[in-house]
């Protein structure tokens, strides 16, 4: 079992030297070295940090050139404090070249830096970008001093750099006492601005 683990720690490091550092933890390891199919499976209660980001599941599956892919299955966490931002969800898939998180299923966003909590059933992070696209069932709530904003749509796009938020199909703001419906709304979070277009509806209260 010792010489496992070394060799896992020297096959980690090694495939870790043109990208970032991975360091990793688990109850139980398996190995396959087949010549352009190495992977690497923790269980048990899998954890790795790869930068900023630390990933918690049940089970990780590291794959690809220099473990580029991270597939993680079961109780899935993923914590990031540099970029103020966790995830929960059944499964996850990590692309640390791209540094793009992928998740097919149901998902919760917390964003502290932005104060934005989010539901979906379907999720694209681009983490170097900072663009969150969320479809199906969307629901996001975003603290402001008037009170929850409370942002419903059958798409959303949150684009945390341009504090920017796009609503797509069903789209609904409750907010403040007011609703606002429409097929596409846009949301400055900055200046708490809302466009909308197509098949406008609104209850404002004077």
């Amino acid at each position: 079992m010792k010489q496992w683990f070394i060799l896992l720690c020297i096959l980690l490091s090694c495939a870790a030297l043109p990208a970032e550092e991975i360091t990793f933890s688990g109850g139980s390891t398996r190995m396959s070295m087949q010549q352009g199919n190495q992977t690497i499976t923790l269980g048990e209660g899998a954890r790795i940090t790869s930068g900023s980001v630390q990933l918690y599941a049940d089970q990780i599956n590291l794959s690809g050139n220099n473990f580029r892919y991270v597939a993680c299955t079961k109780s899935v966490k993923l914590i990031d404090t540099e970029r103020g931002i966790e995830v929960l969800a059944h499964n996850l898939f990590f692309d640390r070249d791209e540094q793009m998180i992928l998740i097919d299923g149901f998902v919760e966003l917390d964003d502290t830096i932005n104060e934005v909590h989010a539901t979906a059933f379907m999720m694209q992070f681009s983490l170097e970008t900072g663009e969150v696209l969320l479809q199906v069932d969307v629901r996001l709530f975003k603290h402001t001093e008037s009170g929850a904003m409370v942002c419903e749509s059958d798409v959303m796009r949150f684009d945390r750099t341009n504090q920017e938020l796009e609503l797509k199909g069903k789209a609904t703001i409750d907010w403040a006492g007011d609703r606002y419906e429409a097929e596409r709304i846009i949301v400055d979070l900055e200046t708490e601005e809302i466009a909308m277009d197509g098949s406008i509806k609104g209850v404002v209260n004077g």
